[in-house]
């Protein structure tokens, strides 16, 4: 993104705050106005998680003792 904040209206925050919530993680700053034109900071107080920390979450971070993917069943020889 930009080194500047990123100004947006209520409405956007809320349709696109998964997204923006990255963003505030990533240490950028969010400027919402509301419809008096009052302005409110969104920015996270801790840093994102690390790509380690994404990555896991992405593979799974419990041990079930099963495989996470498998092609059992697909392909020529299935049975």
């Amino acid at each position: 993104m930009y080194d500047m904040p990123t100004t947006i209206t209520t409405r956007e925050f809320i349709r696109h705050f998964a997204r923006l919530k990255k963003a505030a993680a990533n240490g950028h700053e969010v400027i919402v106005r509301d419809r008096r034109g009052r302005a409110f900071v969104f920015r996270a107080t801790s840093a994102g998680p690390s790509l380690g920390d994404q990555l896991s979450d992405l593979r799974g971070a419990l041990r079930t003792g099963n495989r996470v993917k498998s092609l059992r069943g697909f392909g020529r020889d299935r049975t």
